[in-house]
């Protein structure tokens, strides 16, 4: 609601789509996403303050999803979002095949020699654009 009726929330919506025509148009593009990346901050600050008292938080809870994560972005490609899709599912499946074949304390291992194997055979990831620059 306050994207779509706010004056504010349409500003930021303009500014994120299009910032050359908001700018001419006369929303302040430099504060107008200030703001964005500041409402951001807040809210994740508050729901880190709520969800603390009930889940004991440390800095690296989230490193081995994480790296689960990366592993399926680069597979699939980092500019293609449905490529990450089938990579995660890809990921996922490899490692409980490995986790049952090998043992489960190999399962983060196959994410490291994936996300290795994935940059050193195709760059872009299986879905992923080849950028060709030409000097």
């Amino acid at each position: 609601m306050f994207f779509r009726f706010t004056p504010l929330g349409l500003a930021m919506r303009a500014a994120a789509q299009n910032p050359v025509s908001s700018r001419l148009v006369g929303i302040r593009v430099g504060w107008v996403l200030a703001l964005g990346w500041g409402l951001a901050s807040a809210i994740g600050a508050v729901a880190g303050i709520m969800v603390a008292p009930t889940v004991f938080l440390e800095p690296n809870m989230m490193s081995g999803i994480l790296l689960y994560a990366f592993a399926a972005a680069l597979l699939g490609g980092i500019d293609s979002p449905g490529g990450a899709v089938l990579g995660g599912f890809i990921v996922g499946v490899l490692e409980n095949v490995v986790g049952s074949i090998l043992g489960t304390e190999l399962k983060l291992t196959v994410a490291l020699v994936l996300i290795v194997g994935v940059l050193v055979v195709r760059p872009s990831g299986l879905f992923g654009k080849v950028h060709v620059t030409r000097v």
